[in-house]
């Protein structure tokens, strides 16, 4: 089985550098993005089994706006994406970034809270790269 392709998208640097590393040592085929613009190159290019997306980058909803577009996209609407952000910096944020997905479904498979722990982020990768596999899997055929 071939190593599975993941794109960190963050504005953040150190937080790209030190989750690319540290998925990368667990046998992941690494690429990653400081904006949606950039990710949307990095997609087409790569064609990654799971997204890990920031929340907020370039502005304040610009990972919700590209999750919710790559849900409504045949080519990327399955492709798992696992949403983060520092949402407890501000309350206004929040709101904003709450309010431009009223009426709209989750765009992601799962969201966690930065700081990240690396080894439940790669707990979830796994968890939902398996849960992919599975539904891609045929129905065992029983011999007559």
């Amino acid at each position: 089985m071939s190593a599975k392709k993941i794109l960190l998208v963050d504005d953040d640097n150190d937080l790209v550098a030190s989750v690319e590393a540290f998925l990368k040592a667990r046998g992941y085929v690494v690429s990653t993005a400081g904006n949606s613009k950039e990710a949307y190159k990095r997609i087409v290019a790569d064609s990654p089994d799971l997204i890990v997306l920031d929340v907020m980058m370039d502005y304040d909803e610009e990972g919700m706006v590209l999750a919710s577009a790559l849900k409504t996209d045949g080519p990327t609407r399955d492709i798992p994406i696992i949403m983060l952000s520092g949402f407890s910096v501000q309350k206004d944020v929040r709101e904003k970034v709450l309010a431009s997905l009223m009426g709209q479904d989750w765009p992601a498979e799962s969201f966690m809270q930065k700081p990240v722990r690396l080894a439940e982020l790669a707990e979830r990768i796994e968890m939902l790269l398996t849960r992919v596999e599975a539904r891609r899997k045929p129905w065992p055929i029983e011999e007559a």
